[in-house]
């Protein structure tokens, strides 16, 4: 919504499933970890088990290319908050190419805000981790306390005290030497990733600013409230327009800006200021976020980095661009002026299955990746500026990391009383 294993092997002493459930391998610093008996794993003939939580689009996308990734693999669990959803998704996973290795009966459907622990619990190698993002923190806990491999969909917390527990259960994972692949899936496209490669190796040289604008019309009008549904089932229908469940949209979707330029420059803000309000989505299917924010951050370095994002009418824009001392770069263009001009010519890769053939291949292999850190700590930039647009203030990055401000309801049945929250007003709406 955690235990060391220093074992070691030989060759042939241990199958690839034992390897899936325990990962003896010891981890090193960095992102890929050491490789443990490559050879018995990676020849592949054993199958990966996936259990799918959270069955929207996004979940139904992630099961599809888990399954494109590697062709030993099945889709053996999945579960939903609402079985309309569940069996949704189920019917197009049966419609698409990898059909023949979704094979999900009806014992392992599982229905119900405690339906994840089910998945969890069933005989499945690599959790997909896909529901709303403010049960992201819990859900991650209960696959590393249960040795599964995961992959967690961005962003991976609504509030520090989420974020606070995701840095727990990253560092968990890396004892336990479990995989947590995130869905911040710029990190495994190519161009993004040559193109942030020049900028680290000087090619504009010192980046003294970056702008990211990502405006757009939205993702679509809120669900209407129908006749005795409860708060809580209304709310998580409804997700994207309540902060406790999406973070608000800067973080749900800007979050990818964000960590793009994280990476880019190996660091994280130091403090940051944003404005936002909400002014075309303001009928009560559009819940209480905000549609616009801008924000200033700034970053140890002496970096300013301007972010601004918008949900409303008008012109669309989506771009990052770094400027240096020698040169400026388009992130999103792969493409580089200045003293050091330079352009990958060609277009954006498909990212999303990037990131899951990362994920199995690396299986495959015996390794580990975690990215637990960074996809903690991109997500609190996000947390940041919406508490900052909320409440007026300037922030740091310690404060908003130890803030107290915790979003998630006490009581999360489906039939819980959760009242409609206000809409934030800076200087009246405290920091906690």
């Amino acid at each position: 919504m955690n235990a060391d294993n220093d074992t070691r092997t030989t060759p042939g002493s241990v199958t690839r499933r034992d390897f899936l459930r325990t990962s003896t391998a010891a981890v090193v610093a960095g992102t890929v970890a050491s490789q443990l008996a490559p050879a018995v794993y990676a020849q592949g003939d054993d199958v990966i088990r996936v259990g799918l939580v959270g069955c929207g689009g996004r979940g139904t996308g992630a099961a599809a290319q888990a399954l494109t990734a590697d062709p030993n693999t099945q889709l053996v669990a999945m579960a939903d908050a609402f079985a309309d959803r569940l069996e949704g998704s189920l019917n197009g996973l049966k419609g698409t190419e990898v059909a023949d290795r979704v094979l999900v009966d009806d014992a392992h459907k599982f229905v119900g805000m405690d339906a994840y622990q089910s998945v969890i619990d069933s005989d499945v190698d690599v959790v997909l981790l896909c529901t709303p993002p403010g049960f992201r923190p819990m859900h991650l806990r209960a696959c590393v306390d249960a040795g599964k491999h995961v992959f967690a969909e961005k962003p991976v917390a609504t509030d520090a005290p989420g974020v606070r527990s995701v840095l727990e259960s990253a560092e968990a994972a890396k004892a336990k030497n479990l995989t947590i692949l995130s869905g911040l899936c710029w990190r495994y496209e190519t161009g993004m990733q040559e193109t942030i490669r020049r900028i680290q190796d000087g090619q504009i040289g010192r980046v003294i600013a970056v702008e990211s604008t990502r405006f757009g019309s939205g993702v679509g009008k809120g669900v209407v409230r129908e006749p005795g549904w409860s708060g809580m089932y209304y709310q998580v229908r409804n997700w994207y327009y309540y902060a406790w469940l999406s973070g608000d949209f800067n973080v749900e979707q800007f979050v990818h800006e964000l960590d793009k330029i994280a990476w880019m420059l190996g660091e994280y803000p130091s403090s940051c200021l944003c404005s936002g309000g909400r002014q075309s989505r303001t009928g009560p299917e559009y819940g209480h976020i905000y549609d616009h924010f801008a924000a200033v951050y700034d970053f140890p370095s002496g970096v300013k980095y301007f972010a601004s994002t918008r949900h409303q009418p008008g012109d669309g824009k989506h771009f990052d661009f770094a400027m240096g001392t020698d040169g400026n770069c388009d992130l999103m263009g792969y493409a580089i002026t200045g003293k050091n001009p330079w352009s990958l010519g060609q277009g954006i890769t498909q990212m999303h299955q990037l990131e899951q053939n990362a994920l199995f291949a690396a299986l495959r292999k015996g390794e580990i990746i975690n990215d637990g850190e960074f996809m903690a700590k991109s997500t609190l930039m996000g947390i940041m500026a919406r508490m900052s647009a909320y409440t007026g203030k300037t922030l740091t990055w310690d404060e908003a990391l130890n803030s107290q401000e915790n979003l998630l309801p006490a009581d999360l049945s489906l039939d819980a009383d959760v009242p409609e929250p206000p809409v934030a007003v800076p200087g009246i709406t405290q920091f906690r």
